[in-house]
């Protein structure tokens, strides 16, 4: 399956993914995912991507006002099924600050077929798991 992700919801599903618990099968799995949907130097560098460590856990920041272009991710079955189940069993969304990124993101993966799931830039739209 084609999903079209903006750069929010590829670092709040990078967050989603790396959160999840497994055997190291499920563990290379989500890595394999995250390592395709990471964002690369150049990409983090135009969004003013900082990485801290705050009270024993890693936290992601940039600067919201800034856009990339959606990039185009082409998901196997498996791959996708891993995706679904992380998105539906995760319990900390929050309902107002996680709809910009995961509501398009949803629609998108229960349709088939190439997909756009953006989630639209501004200032609301910058949250991490």
């Amino acid at each position: 399956m084609l999903l079209n992700l903006d750069h929010t919801q590829r670092l709040n599903l990078h967050a989603l993914l790396g959160a999840q618990r497994g055997d190291l099968a499920a563990i290379r799995a989500f890595w394999a995912i995250q390592d395709r949907i990471g964002l690369d130097a150049k990409e983090e560098k135009a969004i003013e991507l900082k990485r801290e460590f705050v009270a024993g856990q890693d936290r992601v920041v940039w600067n919201p006002a800034s856009e990339l272009p959606t990039k185009q991710f082409d998901f196997g079955d498996a791959e996708l099924g891993r995706i679904r189940a992380a998105l539906e069993t995760w319990v900390s969304y929050g309902v107002n600050v996680d709809r910009r990124w995961l509501e398009p993101l949803l629609a998108a993966i229960a349709t088939t077929g190439t997909c756009m799931a953006t989630s639209g830039g501004g200032e609301d739209s910058q949250r991490l798991i």
